[in-house]
């Protein structure tokens, strides 16, 4: 497995394999050696204007206003790359691209867009995008304490934010804030746009330093004190600002997905030519067994998590619902990147615990991204109060593996061809999830479930991301081997993961219903037969 089979593997399709090379060779040519040159935490000011030299900004943002007119999904490849590269540099376009500039695109009026678009996606200017205050981070749409007020000398702008991507340097500010009517009334979410230049004596930015991970990202607290803010730069109607906010954070988590995914392939990549040049016993340390199998597992769960970031912005670009896709797209590809990120410093031993490693750094950026936008167990909460609320309208998100057929572009029937026993596998891990949702629902109606909803929340969502991934890597393992062009590895990969998945679907529904104080046979008899498909798997392979 070489580093660059990794990178065409994920990127299947040869315009994106394309983009992909070119990212990591402008991060050679043009990065590199602008980061060696920068100190511990100093940020990256250059690299903006870099990057969209390089013609990587503004990809989803529409040409007549700079941007490259493309799609969330054809973003995903350019924060990637970034990400592989770099994950301060990825996280700085995150804040700059996929929250400020995207909250402007979405939430702007056409003067706004055409005042700031341009400089923001010509890298001339910075942006910021301020949600998170000191007191509020995942309840922030309740407790947002600052404020906009409306009096007869127009808005006045006054309140602090923390964990500010960008803070620092911004020239733009996009604030989210209480609007206040003249006569006290509160109008609900607003956001509005505040310059940097004509306001720095209101505009407290306060670096914070000492991070984990991240050093060459700008992270500050920010107090913003009775900052004249102008009518035309509310962004309009009032108490919208919450409305849009959610799909700038829902669009946000794809990226942080794929940011993940960037870090992990990276490790991968250098944990899989470090394994082939150390020598141990007589030959390699890729020679044994155990390495190869955890590097193919590796392989494995980063393929399908890119398969899911993916999925989830293919929803987004094509205006479906995606709230609950990004959330569990963001589950499973940032926890992915940690265990890869992990596994990579252990295979390089003690040399993957310095920092003249690369694995050592990209452990502790990746140690960040279950945290923001959105922490895993925020985010399962989430995913647990849609499915399991028949009125959330997602409900039937993973009724049905009926039409996954259909998704892939091919005939009803050929997925049990394609995958053959395993198909029959990830059947059981359906019916193992529709099991759990039913018991959970009569539990839920119990007096006492208010105490408890919260670890049946996660544990359910735990199955159901799992297996909405599990899904959507039989699309895309389906769809590519049924190109003529298309290498059969994904169709054995994607066949091993249904497997090892739906047995852990099946064991931990056992194990979930056990905290109930339920048992259920079919998940008994349901385990064993996926235990069964496995292990025949497994001998096959021999």
């Amino acid at each position: 497995m070489a580093a660059s089979s990794i990178m065409t593997n994920l990127h299947a399709d040869e315009d994106a394999l394309l983009l992909a090379r070119a990212i990591g060779e402008f991060g050679e040519r043009e990065l590199a050696p602008y980061l060696r040159q920068l100190g511990r935490e100093e940020f990256a000011e250059r690299f903006l204007s870099l990057a969209a030299k390089g013609g990587f900004l503004g990809t989803a943002i529409a040409e007549e206003y700079g941007g490259q007119g493309g799609t969330l999904e054809g973003f995903l490849p350019v924060i990637e790359g970034i990400g592989a590269c770099d994950g301060s540099l990825a996280l700085t376009l995150a804040a700059h691209e996929s929250l400020a500039t995207t909250h402007l695109s979405l939430g702007g009026s056409p003067d706004q867009k055409r005042k700031y678009l341009p400089d923001l996606t010509g890298g001339k200017k910075i942006g910021a995008w301020c949600l998170t205050e000191p007191q509020a981070g995942s309840n922030i749409f309740k407790d947002t304490r600052t404020r906009l007020v409306k009096s007869g000398e127009g808005w006045k702008l006054s309140g602090e934010k923390t964990f500010i991507t960008n803070g620092c340097h911004a020239d733009l500010f996009v604030v989210l804030a209480r609007a206040i009517s003249p006569d006290g009334k509160d109008e609900g979410m607003t956001a509005c746009l505040v310059e940097s230049k004509g306001n720095e004596s209101r505009i407290f930015a306060t670096p914070l330093h000492d991070k984990m991970g991240m050093w060459h990202s700008d992270t500050a607290a920010l107090r913003f004190n009775d900052v004249p803010v102008a009518d035309e730069a509310v962004l309009a109607p009032l108490g919208s600002g919450d409305k849009v906010a959610r799909q700038v954070l829902a669009r946000g988590r794809i990226g942080v997905g794929a940011l993940s995914i960037g870090l992990a392939r990276d490790s991968l990549e250098r944990a899989t030519a470090y394994a082939k040049e150390r020598q141990v016993s007589g030959g390699t340390l890729f020679d044994q067994p155990l390495t190869q199998a955890k590097l193919s597992h590796l392989e494995e769960n980063l393929w399908v998590a890119w398969q899911a970031v993916h999925s989830a912005a293919r929803c987004a670009d094509q205006a479906k619902p995606f709230k609950v896709q990004s959330c569990m797209a963001k589950i499973f590809a940032t926890e992915t990147a940690l265990r890869v990120t992990d596994e990579a410093i252990q295979i390089l031993g003690g040399y993957g615990y310095m920092r003249d490693y690369k694995v050592e750094q990209n452990y502790r950026d990746a140690r960040l991204l279950t945290i923001g936008e959105g922490a895993s167990e925020i985010l399962r909460f989430a995913v647990a109060g849609n499915l399991l609320n028949p009125s959330a309208g997602d409900g039937n998100l993973l009724a049905s593996l009926e039409g996954l057929a259909e998704a892939a572009e091919l005939a009803v029937g050929s997925m049990s061809k394609i995958y053959g026993p395993s198909w029959r596998a990830l059947h059981l891990a359906a019916e193992a999830l529709r099991i759990v949702r039913e018991r959970i629902a009569e539990a839920n109606s119990r007096a006492d479930s208010a105490s408890t909803w919260q670890c049946r929340a996660a544990g359910f969502a735990d199955l159901a991301t799992k297996l909405w991934v599990a899904q959507r890597a039989a699309i895309a393992g389906a769809r590519q081997g049924n190109e003529e062009s298309a290498s059969q590895k994904q169709v054995k990969l994607v066949t091993g993961f249904l497997n090892a998945t739906s047995i852990q679907i099946c064991h931990q529904a056992s194990e979930f219903l056990c905290t109930l104080g339920l048992t259920e046979p079919r998940l008994l008899s349901s385990y064993a037969e996926a235990l069964q498909i496995g292990a025949a798997a497994d001998s096959a392979q021999q």
